[in-house]
């Protein structure tokens, strides 16, 4: 007799092995770093304040001008009072010396000096009547005013001072530009004047201490 074979088992299923997928820590991204978490902290309350300022400005426009206009103008007065001046160089005049709350005498300078450059011969001599050995204003009229070929460019006051007599020194500085038959060339003449402030400002003394000719590119 024939035994019957014995039952077959099936194989056996083997997993497949599995891989070891290793862990790597989270990139930071530029933000978390300790530098920009410390620049957010100094900066955010900053923008954040001009952001609500912005809001509030464009909420209330009106009421924004009015203050702008009466900080702008208290400015304007205190610096006005301080200085006798206005910003931005509104109103100043460079003659004005502000000596003992008056101009000390810069008026009678400009007078002069202004009109050196016309030619005017009279007005110089009724600007001298009160110096006691005046130039004479024919002599300074053909040689530094414009009548006679000089083109005056630039007019300024370099500096004064009080001198302990009460008398105030001031010095003026004039650019010119001549035409001659070699070319054209620059001068630099500086004056000297004698003022004083009282009765209106007296000018007792003006002359040219300084000059400088160069050529010039015109």
């Amino acid at each position: 007799m024939l035994s019957p074979s014995p039952t077959q088992q099936p194989p056996k299923q083997i997993a497949p092995e599995q891989k070891k997928i290793r862990s790597t820590p989270a990139r930071k991204q530029p933000g978390q770093s300790p530098t920009a978490k410390f620049i957010k902290a100094v900066f955010r309350p900053i923008l954040k304040g001009l952001y609500y300022l912005l809001q509030g400005i464009r909420k209330h426009i009106a009421l924004t001008i009015a203050i702008l206009l009466l900080l702008t103008i208290s400015m304007s007065l205190t610096n006005y009072f301080t200085t006798g001046q206005f910003p931005f160089g509104i109103g100043n005049d460079q003659f004005n010396f502000h000596v003992h709350g008056t101009n000390g005498g810069g008026d009678r300078v400009k007078n002069w000096v202004y009109h050196l450059r016309q030619g005017n011969v009279a007005a110089l001599g009724i600007d001298e009547k009160d110096m006691s050995q005046p130039p004479d204003p024919n002599q300074l009229v053909k040689q530094y005013s414009q009548s006679n070929n000089l083109i005056w460019k630039d007019i300024n006051v370099v500096g004064f001072r009080v001198e302990p007599d009460t008398t105030i020194d001031s010095f003026v500085e004039v650019d010119v530009v001549t035409n001659g038959p070699g070319g054209g060339t620059k001068g630099t003449l500086l004056w000297h004047f004698v003022t004083v402030s009282q009765g209106g400002g007296l000018l007792l003394n003006a002359e040219l201490v300084g000059g400088q000719i160069r050529p010039a590119v015109l």
